[in-house]
């Protein structure tokens, strides 16, 4: 493991997740309103997850080996398709596959996508801080990302935001629309293993946010005040013609 890996203490993790819950109260007459409404005893890093492979490891450098692999191998469509999906952090990528899923003329849809956008990406975050992983292209120069390092984006390689975010809204929209859930699924697939081609993660990062994203998808599932979202996008998503 990389000697600057801090952990966090649990106390801590229980500490700011009731400090941010209270800034967000829920309110089902405003769609825009965000809450995380998952319970922080269920999403603890080092009970969830396992340890990132060290780089210097033979699973770091397999995994290493492995990205600058399907970097050299891919091809132009497909490096710009990863690179737009870098730059897509909202449930608008699966428009791919569901043709008419035009999210901004579909507001209690987008309401229920903005809460799990709300939602993963805080969990992802406290992820990110405990494990605290270098990035493919912070361990090797020569892997060239598709989009510039951001500044602050150190040592936040595992797990994967994106993977997180591509998971937990699948699942949440394949659960939405079920005769598409096979192509959802799929999208939501390609849209983590696109990280790879960017060179922004590694292999066990993708999976790690397959982990954490399907998680926090069926924890949202499970609350009361997400589940009244839910149903009043089913019959949002039923009046646009975009499911049965």
């Amino acid at each position: 493991m990389d000697n600057r890996m801090k952990p966090l203490s649990q106390l801590l993790f229980v500490s700011l997740f009731l400090t941010l819950t209270s800034a967000y109260a829920f309110d089902t007459d405003t769609p825009t309103t965000k809450s995380l409404l998952i319970d922080s005893v269920h999403l603890i890093p080092p009970q969830i997850l396992p340890p990132a492979p060290g780089s210097d490891s033979a699973k770091g450098k397999v995994e290493l080996l492995h990205i600058k692999t399907l970097v050299g191998r891919a091809s132009t469509n497909e490096r710009e398709l990863a690179t737009k999906d870098a730059s897509t952090k909202n449930v608008s990528f699966f428009a791919d596959v569901i043709p008419g899923f035009e999210i901004e003329k579909l507001p209690k849809t987008k309401a229920l996508f903005d809460q799990v956008r709300f939602t993963e990406d805080f969990e992802a975050k406290l992820f990110k801080d405990y494990f605290m992983r270098k990035r493919p292209f912070e361990l090797d120069p020569s892997i060239l990302p598709c989009e510039p390092p951001r500044k602050g984006d150190e040592y936040k390689s595992y797990p994967s935001g994106h993977a997180t975010m591509g998971y937990s809204m699948g699942i949440i929209l394949a659960h939405l629309i079920p005769e598409k859930s096979a192509v959802i699924m799929d999208r939501a697939t390609l849209y983590a293993e696109n990280r790879l081609i960017c060179g922004v993660h590694h292999l066990s990062d993708i999976n790690a946010g397959q982990v954490l994203g399907s998680i926090v998808a069926t924890l949202l599932l499970q609350n009361a005040d997400f589940q009244k979202m839910l149903q009043a996008s089913k019959q949002e998503l039923s009046g646009a013609g975009l499911t049965q």
